[in-house]
């Protein structure tokens, strides 16, 4: 089993849920479940350490609240336990003396963060139950995201059932529908609200058209459509699991795209696609023999994060797809949930491990890429004048060579004590050679 990464920070608790507060402050969920296994269930608030510009380390945790016997599973502002929701309100005091209400799970009001600390509660003031069962039978709710304003909460469930809560009642406003035959993987709203994207842990080969991803019109209540790529099903791939949503900017202000993650046959890509017609975009593998077990897009749309069934995490361009930043063994097993913090340059990935990782992206410099790209410029000049050289030889240097006397008049031109006279007599002994000479040029 491979070794986690050395700035790996270890909690005592498997992570399956992680988000962020603040550009520094994240937070991580999880747990054992029934207290017989010995192991905490708890939400946890722990701080970046270090601001420097190449690496960071999540310190111990300075907050926390158990959840009694039930393991945390998901955090979206609220948190999931199985097939129930709790909201918990996470407040900054400053010495000693609380400074903010705070808001429900994700509001930062303090300011001075050398003097503040963090605690979490219950948010009790909100008139809702410990634990707020939203599906008659609990089944276990799998993914959740609000809306842009706050006031819609969408929950993917084991059932595969896709369902709108309201905020902040979770009263089920709409029931969309379900994916057939698998839980429901990741949940992502459009920007503008309308749609709903998510993906399923049931088989989408082309065998079983309808399966995997799907597009969601929250206002209709109905599926629109279901993504299908024809090179996928070229590649008569036998499993092809979609893990991973996320909706962000076009190349321009009035287009979108979207991301998927796929797994194809173990392998993990990354798929790209205009969000407006649902065609393939771009693609590439990300993964060569593992598959995708994490997923996250930043807000910006700039980086996709991506976490493996081994540990491993890579970042890469949303755009051009080329590879950032690899970290090998960041976690000893699989990756469970990755969140990117707000000013999108450092992703949270956590592990059943019970290690999370903070994996900080250092803004590229422009300067050093045009430095860069002069010198390449430099270098194929200097290769291009080399190969024409070659090709195409001074005459004058030809005529020498092949004139040895040539070569010596010249040379005694500029011996010392050669009087020029005599140079030009050597270079031309007879009227006919000179005239040879000059035919030849």
């Amino acid at each position: 089993m491979p070794r986690g990464a050395s700035n790996a920070k270890k909690y005592g608790q498997p992570i399956y849920a992680c988000a962020w507060l603040d550009d520094r402050t994240a937070l991580l969920a999880g747990g054992g479940g029934k207290k017989s296994s010995g192991i905490p269930n708890r939400i946890l608030i722990a701080s970046l350490e270090s601001s420097d510009t190449s690496t960071t380390t999540l310190a111990e945790a300075e907050a926390w609240t158990h959840t009694d016997e039930d393991a945390p599973q998901r955090l979206a502002v609220v948190c999931a336990f199985g097939g129930t929701l709790g909201v918990f309100r996470a407040r900054r005091s400053a010495s000693g003396a609380e400074t903010a209400s705070g808001d429900a799970i994700g509001e930062e009001k303090g300011k001075d963060r050398s003097s503040s600390t963090w605690t979490i509660v219950p948010a009790n003031d909100l008139g809702l139950p410990s634990r707020v069962s939203v599906t008659p039978d609990e089944r276990e709710i799998k993914c959740a995201a609000f809306n842009a304003e706050g006031t819609r909460l969408a929950i993917g469930l084991e059932s595969g059932e896709v369902k709108i809560l309201l905020w902040p009642s979770l009263e089920v406003e709409k029931e969309l529908g379900a994916h057939e035959k698998g839980a429901v993987t990741d949940i992502a709203w459009a920007p503008d609200g309308d749609d709903l994207l998510t993906t399923s842990a049931e088989n989408a080969t082309t065998s079983n058209i309808g399966r995997g991803a799907v597009v969601w019109s929250v206002e209709r209540g109905e599926r629109v459509r279901t993504l299908f790529d024809e090179s996928i099903a070229n590649s008569r791939a036998r499993n092809v699991v979609f893990r991973g949503a996320a909706y962000g900017p076009g190349t321009s202000a009035s287009t979108s795209v979207a991301w998927t993650g796929v797994n194809l046959d173990g392998e993990g890509w990354v798929v790209k696609w205009d969000a407006k017609t649902w065609k393939v975009i771009s693609k590439a593998r990300v993964f060569k023999s593992e598959p995708i077990s994490g997923f996250s897009v930043n807000a910006q749309g700039t980086l996709v994060a991506v976490g493996s069934s081994e540990g491993e995490v890579k970042v890469i361009d949303a755009q051009k797809f080329t590879l950032i930043k690899p970290v090998k063994r960041a976690h000893m097993i699989f990756v469970t949930a990755m969140a990117w913090n707000p000013k999108g340059n450092v992703v949270l990935s956590g592990s059943a491990d019970a290690s999370a990782l903070a994996t900080k992206i250092k803004k590229q410099s422009w300067t050093l890429r045009l430095l860069l790209w002069f010198t390449v410029l430099v270098v194929l000049i200097l290769c291009w004048v080399t190969v024409l050289s070659a090709i195409f030889p001074d005459p004058i240097a030809r005529v020498l060579e092949s004139r040895p006397d040539s070569w010596n008049a010249v040379a005694d031109f500029f011996s010392e004590g050669i009087k020029p006279t005599s140079a030009a007599e050597s270079i031309a002994p007879d009227p006919s050679s000179l005239s040879g000479l000059r035919d030849e040029l």
